[in-house]
């Protein structure tokens, strides 16, 4: 496999302060605009710190596409709007001073490429979710993803994490706050999941909730 860039070994290394020579930093509030979509820098950013969130926005509602956290590179001139759901510390470079930090650092290009494969893998998912599924099937895959890679095995079933807000499952999944906040409810009172805290969930039946995501619900009166 591609060696993986990571910041932290760039910024922890002797050399690190120098590696980063050319590159101008900010820190940007949480709630503020790295990208507004239109008319920004021909350049790449590094996340040095914080997290981002890419989206477009349509004519009634926001999409999010993807998070960008530390370690992870992204254009500045990709046309989607970048805002910092946090306080977020980024490293900016023109392409020209990107190009030649390539040529002393070959690995950041495996870095680029690997959160434009998730940007894209981001984009054909939300494409065939707002397609194809209703918004049970939409909410049960998103739980699905966070079971898949930080999912945790209990007495009571897989326990999840999740670091994100109703509203911010909405706009990732493509539908409304009110809207999501329902159908959630509903996949709660239904048993498919099970809420035990703030940002804490378990799914008792991970393969019952895999037959929701494909449309197969024990309700099916959707």
């Amino acid at each position: 496999m591609p060696p993986r860039f990571n910041i932290a070994n760039v910024l922890l290394s002797p050399d690190g302060e120098t590696f980063f020579r050319g590159f101008r930093s900010k820190i940007h509030a949480k709630g503020s605009l790295v990208c507004t979509g239109e008319g920004d820098e021909n350049g790449v950013f590094v996340v040095v710190d914080g997290r981002l969130r890419v989206y477009l926005v349509g004519e009634e509602r926001e999409i999010s596409l993807f998070y960008l956290t530390s370690g992870d590179m992204f254009c500045m001139h990709s046309g989607c709007l970048v805002e910092a759901t946090e306080r977020t510390e980024v490293r900016f470079a023109d392409i020209r001073t990107f190009e030649q930090k390539l040529q002393t650092c070959p690995s950041m290009a495996w870095g680029l490429i690997a959160i434009l494969g998730r940007a894209l893998t981001s984009c054909m998912r939300t494409i065939e979710d707002l397609m194809f599924h209703d918004i049970k099937q939409r909410i049960a895959g998103f739980f699905i993803d966070h079971a898949n890679t930080t999912g945790r095995q209990t007495q009571g079933g897989v326990t999840v994490s999740v670091d994100f807000t109703v509203e911010e499952i909405a706009n990732l999944i493509g539908s409304s706050r009110q809207t999501t906040s329902t159908a959630l409810n509903s996949l709660i009172k239904e048993g498919y999941i099970s809420r035990q805290g703030r940002g804490h969930y378990t799914i008792p039946n991970l393969v019952r909730l895999k037959a929701a995501a494909d449309g197969d619900r024990d309700d099916d009166d959707d």
